[in-house]
């Protein structure tokens, strides 16, 4: 309310100082050209000072302003000025998505997922529920070699994938996509993550712009080693420690007050209770789908996949969680979604 008033306030000084300085303008005598140019007897040499126009001595008294006036003013425009240069960005609205779409090697020949339709065919199925449900920005676990293919001729370069191939073939199976009408790519990287037997796989962190609004946020895509190799608990709370420290790393506020960037940790951690009382406590956390962080107590609504967000600047809302129909001709995972909201004075680029 006191950035609108001092707005206002701020386009009715300006304006008046407009109509002050036309008015005073108007006030100061001038020779016509029809004077210079009428014919008659030469008249003697005139006195230059003598013919010089008078300064109008009211004008400046006409205008109803003094020094002080003026001088308080100014001083308004200014700080209307700073207080516009210090508006927080405007919010951003999103959905946000994770999904384990099922290895395409899992449903090959030789696979151990029996009645599934090949990697390709369920690729398109998952870019069709991902865009259905008006998703901007995806987590993808067991993404593969093939499914890139087919997920990149399908989107046209329309989606951006990161790391898809940059990586290597192990990079590729943890990719984060994003609609480029909605997003624009600032910064990608990956971070090693132990997954089965303790064998690190690259795994991706990158950074987006919204583009009609200018606000950032950072976004991890993990897959934790599931225990179908062997007991795999010990690797599983190595990996969520490292992704704890990185979510603490990437969302912490340049200065003490201050709101970072927000930051998302999302993908299949093979846990329940582990991972959703770990990462709330530890990372200053709140999951899409509630629960409380002290005392831990899950919410109702949840799995093994999990989308993590900052607290504050962040808001979470309706959640879901689909498993049936097309999903379950995907994957034998669920696919699950959020919307979210970005506010407060949070790190931003330009539009």
């Amino acid at each position: 309310m006191l950035v609108a008033a001092l707005l206002a306030v701020g386009r009715f000084a300006t304006a008046n100082d407009e109509t002050t300085a036309t008015d005073a303008t108007a006030e100061i005598p001038t020779e016509s050209a029809s004077d210079d140019t009428e014919t008659g007897p030469t008249e003697p040499p005139r006195d230059k000072k003598r013919d010089k126009p008078e300064k109008n001595k009211s004008a400046k008294k006409n205008t109803g302003e003094s020094k002080a006036e003026k001088r308080r003013k100014r001083i308004l425009r200014n700080r209307v000025q700073m207080a516009a240069d210090g508006l927080p960005a405007a919010e951003a609205t999103f959905r946000l998505a994770s999904f384990n779409i099922l290895g395409a090697s899992h449903t090959a020949p030789g696979g151990n997922k029996k009645g599934y339709a090949g990697g390709t065919s369920r690729t398109g199925w998952a870019l069709q529920l991902i865009r259905g449900n008006n998703v901007s920005v995806v987590g993808l676990q067991e993404y593969e070699k093939s499914q890139h293919a087919t997920w990149s001729r399908l989107t046209g370069g329309g989606w951006g994938v990161y790391p898809g191939l940059q990586v290597g073939n192990k990079g590729v199976r943890n990719s984060i996509s994003w609609n480029n009408a909605v997003w624009e790519l600032v910064q990608a990287h990956t971070i090693p993550i132990p997954y089965f037997h303790g064998n690190l796989v690259p795994m991706p962190y990158i950074q987006l712009k919204h583009r009609a609004t200018g606000r950032l946020a950072w976004f991890i895509n993990i897959h934790n080693p599931a225990s179908t190799r062997g007991p795999a608990q010990h690797w599983r709370d190595a990996a969520t420690a490292k992704e704890i420290a990185l979510m603490n790393q990437l969302q912490a506020p340049e200065s003490p007050g201050k709101l970072g960037v927000p930051t998302f940790l999302m993908g299949d951690f093979n846990e329940k209770s582990e991972a959703f009382c770990r990462v709330t406590a530890n990372a200053n956390a709140q999951a899409a789908n509630g629960g409380t962080r002290s005392p831990c107590r899950l919410p109702s609504n949840h799995g093994i996949d999990w989308i993590f967000g900052s607290t504050p600047g962040v808001t979470f809302s309706n959640y879901h969680r689909i498993d049936g129909g097309l999903v379950n001709r995907v994957s034998d995972h669920p696919l699950i979604f959020a919307d979210v909201t970005l506010t407060g004075e949070a790190p931003y680029l330009e539009p």
